[in-house]
C-alpha cells in the first residue's frame, strides 16, 4: 500500500516513523502503519538475512487475521496442519491425547512472508540505532554509522538487548529465568520411518521432572510443504542453576549478551554430557532426535518486563518490552497485536503522536503484563525453575 494512502497528521503530510528492529514486531508495526499512511523506515542491525535456527511457532489467531487484512499468502500455505496433542509416558507410550488442529508454521517462513510485503528501500539493513533525543516536535535518531535522523515516531522493537530502552529505563534488564531450551530441527527424511509417521502431524510433549520435551513439523527450509521434505522442530526445557549458566553457554560475554548460543559454539564437553541425560531422561523417540541433531541450539530463558511503554514521542513494543517466556507461544501474537492497536490509536488520534501513545500504552501494558505472568505459571507448573534472578549486565 503506497504511504500516502489513508492517515496523514494534522498538517496532511504522512507521518514520518523511523522502527529500530527489523524482526517480526518491527515488520509488523511498519506494514501497520503503512495501511493507515505513515512514511515507515525500519533498521535493522543485522547486516544479513535474520535467522531463526529452525524456530517454529502455532499460527495464532491475530496471525491469521492479520496476514488476511495485508493481503498476505494465507498461513495455511506456508505452515503444515498439527491434528491433535499426544503427551507420552518415559517409556514412549502415548498417556494421553485429544484433537486440536493447529497450523504450524516456522519463524523463518513467517519472517519471510512479512519482509517480502515490506519495501526493500525503506528497510535498512546493517545500521543500528544507538541513540535518541526528542523534543515537543520530532525525535532525532542517531545511526550506529554516524548519520542523523528526524522522525515524528520512533519505534523501538528490537531484541532484549535494546539500546533505546536501556537510555529510557536503565533497570529494565532481562532476568534469567533459571532454565534453558537445548533446541533443533532435522529434515524429515532423516528420521527412522516409524518415528516420523509417529510424530508426524502431531504436537508431541514429554513432561518429565523439572523438564519438557515438545517436538512437531514445520516446512521445509525453503517453505516445501510435501512428506519428506518437511523439518521437525524439538525443544527440550531444562533446570540450569544460574552458577552453572556460564559453563553450559560459554564464559565469553559476547555469547550471553546474545540469548543464544550458535550451534558452532556449542562444547563437546556439553554435547557429550546432554547425551547421557538424554538417555536417562528423555522417551526414545526424544532421544532419537537428540541423537540426530549434529550441533543443537542452547537458549537461556530470560524475562523481561518494563513499567511504560509509552515515553512522549518514542515507544517500546514486542521483545523490547516484555519477553514471554515460549510455553505460551504469545510472543509473534503479541507483537501483532502491539502493531495493530498502535495504528488504531494513531488514526483516531489524528497525528497527536503523544496523545496516541498514551492510550495505546493504557491497553498494551496489561497485556504485556497477563502473558508474561502466563508463561510464568506454566513453566512452574512443569517444575522448571524461577531461581534467585541473574541480572544481564550490558557492557
Amino acid at each position: 500500500m503506497s504511504d500516502n494512502q489513508g492517515f496523514a497528521d494534522r498538517n496532511s503530510q504522512p507521518l514520518r516513523v523511523i522502527i529500530s528492529g527489523g524482526s517480526m514486531g518491527g515488520l509488523c508495526a511498519g506494514l501497520a502503519l503503512r495501511r493507515i499512511g505513515c512514511h515507515v523506515r525500519i533498521f535493522e542491525q543485522l547486516p544479513d538475512v535474520l535467522q531463526s535456527w529452525g524456530a517454529g511457532s502455532v499460527v495464532q489467531l491475530e496471525m491469521d487475521r492479520f496476514f488476511f487484512e495485508y493481503g498476505i499468502p494465507a498461513t495455511e500455505a506456508v505452515g503444515v496442519l498439527s491434528e491433535k496433542q499426544q503427551f507420552l509416558s518415559i517409556d514412549g507410550s502415548i498417556i494421553w491425547e485429544e484433537a486440536t488442529p493447529q497450523v504450524m508454521i516456522s519463524w523463518d517462513m513467517l519472517y519471510h512472508q512479512l519482509r517480502k510485503s515490506f519495501p526493500n528501500e525503506l528497510y535498512h539493513q546493517g545500521n543500528k540505532i544507538v541513540g535518541f533525543e526528542q523534543n515537543d516536535n520530532c525525535v532525532k535518531v542517531r545511526l550506529e554509522d554516524g548519520q542523523e535522523e528526524e522522525c515524528d515516531l520512533l519505534i523501538e522493537a528490537e531484541s532484549a538487548s535494546s539500546a533505546i530502552r536501556q537510555q529510557l529505563l536503565l533497570d529494565a534488564v532481562p532476568q534469567y529465568a533459571g532454565y534453558v531450551a537445548w533446541r533443533g530441527t532435522i529434515d524429515e527424511s532423516v528420521l527412522v520411518p516409524e518415528v516420523a509417521e509417529f510424530l508426524a502431524h502431531n504436537f508431541t510433549f514429554y513432561n518429565g521432572p523439572n523438564m519438557q520435551a515438545i517436538c512437531y513439523l514445520v516446512p521445509g527450509s525453503n517453505g516445501e510443504l510435501e512428506v519428506g521434505k518437511r523439518r521437525f522442530n524439538w525443544l527440550w526445557y531444562f533446570n540450569v542453576p544460574v552458577e552453572e549458566l556460564p559453563e553450559l553457554i560459554g564464559n565469553d560475554r559476547e555469547v550471553v549478551q546474545k540469548f543464544y548460543l550458535p550451534q558452532a559454539e556449542v562444547t563437546e564437553k556439553v554435547m557429550h554430557q546432554r547425551h547421557v541425560e538424554a538417555k536417562k531422561f528423555l522417551p526414545a523417540v526424544f532421544q532419537h532426535l537428540f541423537e540426530l541433531t549434529e550441533k543443537p541450539l542452547i537458549q537461556p530463558i530470560y524475562d523481561l518486563s518494563v513499567p511504560r511503554m509509552a515515553f512522549g514521542r518514542v515507544c517500546l513494543m514486542g521483545d523490547a518490552a516484555f519477553l514471554i517466556r515460549p510455553h505460551t507461544d504469545a510472543g509473534t501474537s503479541k507483537a501483532v497485536t502491539n502493531a495493530i492497536e498502535l495504528a488504531q490509536e494513531l488514526q483516531e488520534a489524528r497525528g497527536n503522536v503523544v496523545e496516541a501513545l498514551k492510550s495505546w500504552e493504557m491497553t498494551q501494558l496489561p497485556l504485556g503484563n497477563y502473558v508474561r505472568v502466563l508463561g510464568v505459571t506454566l513453566s512452574n507448573r512443569l517444575g522448571l525453575s524461577n531461581s534467585p534472578s541473574f541480572v544481564l549486565h550490558h557492557p
